[in-house]
């Protein structure tokens, strides 16, 4: 896809992967909006994301706050006119037991995670149906279709990005938005990862980790193809299946793998 003069919204451009794809957009010639609630590296990210696209500017914000990411969305077409390219990639991941667990923990996963998501997506769509163009990217995860211990919320969110992603494509897809799920792989540079290594969560297997710059590569080849699902880590696709046929086999690896929280 011809990127040039494309307007981009990505959250959670801060750091990682959305850091990533919001430079690798701009290098492709996208006017890129990143968002974040970290004021402080949002301003680390923008000279060099105005040194590869001058138009593109940081804005801090809190996806979870619907009315706001409506503001910054009517800001976005007020100054550059469309949006063409939504990432929603803004989440948070807090490995716990779920005996430590309490609602309010749960209650904030899914607000920022699943919530944040949907206000970007209802804000967006009008423009990009009016427009008869869009693609919107969800960054979801393994754990939203396979679930290991110690990851109830997080797990839960992603899976319900999923359904709700694969649900709104078949409706949106005539209509020229096409939306497309992102399964990135293990991560080691993420905030999320870091954190999961302090807490003493084992890695996975070495076939499923991948780089930022690998996963933005992907993205960028995707905007322009067919598929639903973009898998960077194509062996992640087979958790699924064995859970399928052999559960029995499959849960034993998990408990052998993953150790409890």
């Amino acid at each position: 896809m011809d990127l040039r003069e494309k307007v981009a919204l990505v959250t959670g451009a801060s750091m990682g992967i959305g850091r990533q794809i919001s430079l690798d957009l701009a290098q492709a010639g996208a006017v890129v909006v990143g968002v974040a609630r970290g004021a402080e590296a949002l301003a680390e990210l923008l000279p060099a994301l105005q040194s590869l696209s001058p138009r593109s500017e940081v804005i801090p914000l809190d996806v979870a706050q619907a009315a706001a990411v409506s503001e910054v969305v009517q800001r976005i077409v007020s100054r550059h006119g469309r949006l063409d390219i939504l990432v929603n990639n803004a989440a948070v991941e807090e490995r716990r037991s779920i005996l430590a667990t309490t609602l309010e923990d749960i209650e904030r996963v899914m607000r920022i995670n699943f919530g944040g998501m949907v206000n970007c997506t209802l804000a967006a769509l009008p423009i990009m149906v009016r427009q008869g163009f869009g693609r919107i990217v969800n960054v979801s995860s393994a754990v939203g279709r396979s679930p290991v211990p110690g990851e109830a919320a997080y797990g839960a969110s992603k899976a319900a990005m999923i359904a709700f992603s694969e649900s709104i494509s078949y409706e949106l897809e005539p209509r020229g938005v096409r939306v497309q799920v992102l399964f990135p792989g293990y991560v080691a540079t993420t905030g999320m990862a870091r954190q999961a290594r302090r807490d003493g969560q084992a890695l996975p297997p070495r076939w499923v980790h991948r780089t930022a710059e690998q996963v933005s590569r992907a993205v960028l080849r995707a905007l322009d193809a067919g598929g639903f699902e973009i898998n960077v880590a194509p062996l992640e696709t087979l958790a699924p299946i064995v859970r399928a046929v052999a559960p029995k086999i499959y849960r034993r690896a998990i408990v052998r793998t993953q150790p409890l929280p």
